[in-house]
């Protein structure tokens, strides 16, 4: 987004033909990156995209999550928007931190858009639980919160369809209460912690992204897990 707020959005490479082309492009002016573009090429785009001066009049920049998730640096945007998540959560860690680079002076958003009950929420659950495992080998870290029983791993190939977010539920997330979040995250919480110090939300009231409280629709949007990147520094 060109004027206040730059979007970057990240797909897999089978889906971006049809999001661009099929609705994207109806709509807005954007930029399209993927394995098969050229290095030269990709780095024209990518500094004209980063370019508050160009005279490029690109809305969005779409890039398959393979072909962009590693050594862009994409601070013209301060939006991502992410559909279907990798088995592997590294890459969409990587994927994500596009936007979140030296020289970015904007407050960063991000979003992952998800179908509850669907099988890409159970690959979701699964990157929630390889980073679990990766932290507790990795890194030792012995308070760690167990999201996921044997039995619960079993039943990520069954779907609930009569609920609001079934990963959330996986969590059994203590800070939250009658569809209410009662306590809120830790005040040194980031887009980099796990999703159980993320804000929790099942409507509008509470969200802080106006954009997104502005598109919000019930019979679309279930719940939101929002976090910020970090506090924006006011300058005098």
């Amino acid at each position: 987004m060109k004027t206040k707020s730059d979007c970057l959005i990240e797909v897999k490479w089978e889906y971006s033909h049809i999001l661009s082309y099929n609705y994207i492009a109806y709509i807005y002016q954007f930029v399209r990156l993927d394995g098969s573009m050229s290095i030269k090429k990709r780095g024209k785009i990518v500094d004209s995209f980063n370019n508050p001066e160009a005279s490029s009049s690109d809305f969005i920049f779409m890039l398959s999550s393979k072909a962009g998730g590693c050594g862009l640096n994409l601070i013209g945007a301060n939006r991502l928007v992410m559909f279907d998540p990798d088995w592997n959560p590294a890459n969409d860690d990587q994927a994500m931190a596009r936007v979140w680079r030296d020289g970015q002076k904007k407050q960063c958003y991000i979003y992952r858009l998800i179908s509850t009950g669907t099988l890409e929420e159970k690959i979701f659950q699964r990157q929630a639980h390889k980073k679990a495992l990766s932290s507790c080998v990795v890194d030792q870290e012995e308070d760690v919160e167990r999201h996921f029983t044997a039995d619960e791993l079993r039943d990520l190939f069954r779907i609930n369809e009569s609920t609001r977010s079934d990963t959330h539920d996986k969590f059994k997330c203590k800070r939250c209460m009658n569809q209410i979040q009662i306590k809120p995250p830790s005040d040194d919480a980031d887009c980099g912690c796990d999703l159980t110090q993320w804000h929790h939300c099942w409507d509008k009231r509470n969200l802080v992204d106006q954009l997104l409280k502005q598109i919000w629709r019930d019979d679309v949007i279930s719940f939101v897990f929002h976090q910020r990147s970090h506090e924006q520094k006011k300058t005098v």
